[in-house]
């Protein structure tokens, strides 16, 4: 999936964004996905949600390699 969003296959994901009242990464994909695709039409953005959540769970989640650094 970030592949297809981010047009790239190494390096982060646009569409991974920091969620700071839940203190977690989200995929934008699957919370916003009109605004990962600003041309998607209103009225499918609840199926393409529903469609990103599949494709992430799929291979077991994201795939993306973190390590969350500490606040002093």
């Amino acid at each position: 999936m970030g592949a297809l969003v981010s047009g790239k296959l190494h390096g982060r994901c646009r569409a991974l964004h920091w969620d700071e009242p839940l203190h977690l990464y989200r995929c934008g994909m699957v919370s916003q996905p009109a605004t990962m695709l600003p041309w998607l039409p209103s009225w499918c953005a609840g199926a393409v949600s529903r469609l990103a959540r599949r494709w992430i769970s799929a291979a077991s989640g994201c795939d993306a390699w973190l390590e969350p650094e500490r606040k002093a």
